[in-house]
C-alpha cells in the first residue's frame, strides 16, 4: 500500500504499482486507514489529462471510494462482487485497515472460477 502524502508524486505511485505487479495500489494514511485506490486505469487517465504529472500527488490520482471486502469474506462472494462490478481486484480490509488485495487471477489459480 501507498502512504498518502503531499510529497508522494505520480512517479512514486508508478514505481509502487510496478514493483508489486498488482495493477493497483491502496492509498492509506499514517494510521494505515484506507483512503483510496490507484489503478492502472487511473494512471492512464492521469497521463491523458495532464501534460506534466510531476506536480500530482497520490490524492490527485486516486479513486476515493475503493471497493473492499472483509478478510472473512468467502472467495465465491468476492468473485461475485468482482463480476457484478466488472473489476478484477478488491482490497481486503479489517476495520478500515488494508490487509491486502484479492485478484481475479488468485481465484483462477485456486480453481474458484
Amino acid at each position: 500500500s501507498f502512504r498518502q502524502s503531499n510529497q508522494k508524486r505520480s512517479a512514486d505511485v508508478i514505481l509502487e504499482m510496478t514493483s508489486k505487479r498488482l495493477g493497483a495500489t491502496a492509498v492509506v494514511d499514517h494510521q494505515q486507514n484506507l483512503k483510496g485506490i490507484i489503478t492502472d486505469g487511473d494512471l492512464r487517465r492521469m497521463l491523458n489529462e495532464h501534460e506534466s504529472t510531476g506536480h500530482l500527488t497520490a490524492k490527485d490520482i486516486m479513486s476515493h471510494e475503493p471497493k473492499t471486502v472483509g478478510s472473512d469474506t468467502y472467495a465465491a462472494e468476492a468473485l461475485g462482487i468482482m463480476q457484478n462490478l466488472n473489476i478484477t481486484q478488491l482490497i481486503v480490509t479489517e476495520e478500515h485497515k488494508v490487509m491486502g488485495f484479492i485478484h481475479l487471477h488468485d481465484l483462477l489459480k485456486e480453481g474458484i472460477l
